[in-house]
């Protein structure tokens, strides 16, 4: 089954990415989930705002790691 993934339709961060999580964990019927979620820091307000970057439901962890890839990739300023 070919995985096909669409670039995120969200714009791109107004503030400065501090850290990104990444969770994979296993689900029913050998499938794993695949989340990301970026940390930014308002300079204004001094305050942390989480952003999600990516939740997919994929079959490998091959997947997984391309759903990562892909996310990843579109946080590094051309």
């Amino acid at each position: 089954m070919p995985l096909e993934i669409a670039a995120p339709a969200n714009a791109p961060a107004p503030f400065p990415i501090q850290f990104v999580s990444i969770e994979i964990m296993p689900i029913v019927g050998g499938h794993y989930s695949v989340a990301m979620q970026a940390t930014l820091l308002d300079e204004e307000h001094l305050e942390f705002i989480g952003q999600d970057l990516a939740h997919e439901r994929v079959d490998t962890i091959d997947q997984a790691l391309t759903v990562i890839r892909q996310n990843v990739s579109a946080l590094v300023p051309l």
